[in-house]
């Protein structure tokens, strides 16, 4: 069944099967109805024509005829013994045979009635000449001429003058016959013709059609070979007229659609692997955070849409002893990840066995150098807490200052050692700048850390977050407890950012000293970790 989408254009191919009509042939169809009603319309027009043509040269005879005549009754009317109706007879006679289509010839007197005629019983009777003129001949008349076309007969009459002194008329009627030849004649031409066009025209213009009209053959056998899986088309049409630029276009277009359609089966494998690669990051970060008698730890975390290269960690590393790892890597989606699984590994193998956390941070860095390309790096924050008496040893490789708020004092400070991004550096210049720095946390004391994907936040006019924003929300929600210090953070980023999509993962880690806790040495459930992103 084929499926529409939204515009309601169909989305599966074409079968071929359904358009299995011939244009040859529709051409040809519409060619001969074409023919046939041109040659109807010209035929007709002719016919008119010449029918018109031979009506006046009729016409024009029979005038003729019948004034040459009439001049002759003239003399017979004005006999001394009054009209000599035997010669009056008799030109009447030699008019008709004169005129082979002549259906009778009359002469009548000034009254209208006849005084000879080719068929005396019209004499005899005292019969009348009438006719009702016709005006669409007006313009051949003479003053006094009358002219009838009926259906099967044209009449003339023609008065007979002597002197300028009308004596009477002189009539002959003519037979139609001739015209109605003509017309059957040139009805019957044009039949044949329009016949001979359509018999020998329509093929010969199908076989000019095959022989031109072959590149759209080639097309369309083309386009049903066509299938999803083979965009190609193979068009050997080298005209420059619009078949050659219809086959250029087609290939050229096939050629973009089956790369679009491979580039199309690529973008699905990698968006594919890019969840599973987002599955695997959010398996292995924690899922509990760390509380204690005397500390409470909370966080957010917030994936992006494509995989990220946060990391952050606890790690067990003896009594009293908690390791916290913030890191973020250079890169972006699989390799990004890849790599954050490198650095994960390498810090949990080594933290068991080194106290210092510079030391740990340049063995991991001197493991990395080897497996990073050019160009990739990780920053990274480790610290350990003495749970029993609040020390707190840390170091960075070149990661964001944390953030510590002194409740004494109830000011915030943000706090940043030596150090170089891990796989940045080679071993002597990584271990020469590293350094550890350590503070001693009282009551109500708190740390806060975190990756750039916050600080760097931005909203859908491109404005960053910015530390100062995340320094002062921070320093105002820091006396509450770590809970509801990070909710109140990512409340605030998320307000700022709007609807804005973001680049980069967000990590908040927060851990408050001899804050409220519930039992000793317990793993809490993480709050408010955020898989689903913006």
């Amino acid at each position: 069944m084929t499926t529409e989408q939204n515009d309601g254009a169909p989305t599966e191919w074409p079968s071929p099967s359904k358009y299995n009509r011939s244009l040859r042939r529709e051409f040809a169809f519409y060619l001969g109805g074409l023919v046939l009603l041109l040659m109807i319309f010209t035929g007709l027009i002719i016919t008119n024509q010449l029918v018109t043509t031979v009506t006046d040269n009729i016409i024009d005879k029979i005038l003729a005829q019948t004034r040459s005549y009439a001049g002759a009754a003239s003399k017979q009317m004005i006999a001394a013994d009054g009209p000599d109706v035997l010669m009056l007879t008799d030109i009447c006679n030699k008019l008709m045979a004169d005129n082979p289509d002549c259906g009778w010839v009359g002469i009548a007197d000034k009254q209208g009635r006849y005084l000879a005629h080719t068929n005396m019983r019209l004499v005899i009777a005292s019969s009348s000449l009438s006719l009702v003129g016709s005006d669409t001949y007006a313009g051949r008349l003479r003053n006094g001429e009358a002219l009838q076309v009926a259906d099967d007969s044209i009449t003339v009459a023609v008065p007979i003058m002597e002197q300028g002194v009308t004596l009477g008329a002189l009539a002959m009627s003519s037979s139609t016959r001739p015209i109605t030849l003509v017309r059957k004649s040139a009805l019957l031409t044009v039949a044949l013709i329009t016949l001979v066009m359509i018999i020998i025209g329509v093929p010969l213009t199908m076989v000019i059609l095959r022989i031109r009209l072959k590149p759209l053959n080639l097309i369309t056998e083309s386009l049903r070979k066509v299938n999803v899986g083979n965009l190609r088309f193979d068009l050997p049409i080298k005209t420059f007229n619009e078949f050659g630029y219809l086959a250029e276009t087609l290939q050229v277009m096939g050629k973009r659609l089956d790369h679009a359609q491979k580039q199309m089966v690529e973008t699905e494998r990698m968006t594919r692997e890019l969840e599973i690669a987002r599955e695997i990051q959010l398996n292995i970060l924690p899922k509990k955070y760390p509380c204690g008698e005397g500390f409470q730890f909370a966080g957010k975390y917030r994936s992006a849409l494509t995989v990220g290269g946060d990391y952050y960690d606890f790690i067990d590393i003896g009594p009293n002893r908690l390791a916290i790892v913030v890191a973020d890597v250079s890169g972006k989606s699989l390799p990004g990840m890849l790599v954050m699984l490198l650095t994960r590994d390498l810090v949990i193998t080594h933290a068991p066995h080194i106290a210092d956390p510079a030391g740990l941070l340049s063995a991991v860095n001197r493991d990395l150098l080897s497996e990073l390309r050019k160009g990739m790096f990780v920053t990274m924050f480790y610290g350990i807490l003495d749970t029993g008496s609040g020390r707190f040893q840390f170091a960075s490789a070149g990661h964001n200052p944390l953030i510590y708020y002194h409740s004494a004092e109830n000011i915030c400070r943000l706090i940043k050692t030596k150090g170089y991004p891990l796989g940045m550096m080679n071993a002597d210049a990584f271990d020469k700048r590293i350094e550890t720095g350590e503070l001693l946390l009282n009551n109500g004391d708190c740390l806060i850390q975190y990756t750039d994907g916050i600080n760097e936040a931005m909203d859908s006019s491109h404005s960053e977050y910015g530390m100062e924003r995340l320094v002062s929300i921070a320093s105002a929600n820091a006396p509450l407890s770590a809970t509801e210090l990070t909710g109140a953070v990512m409340d605030h980023v998320s307000s700022f950012v709007g609807e804005a999509p973001q680049a980069d993962d967000m990590t908040l880690l927060a851990m408050k000293w001899g804050g409220q806790v519930t039992k000793n040495n317990e793993m809490l459930v993480a709050d408010g970790v955020d898989v689903a992103g913006y």
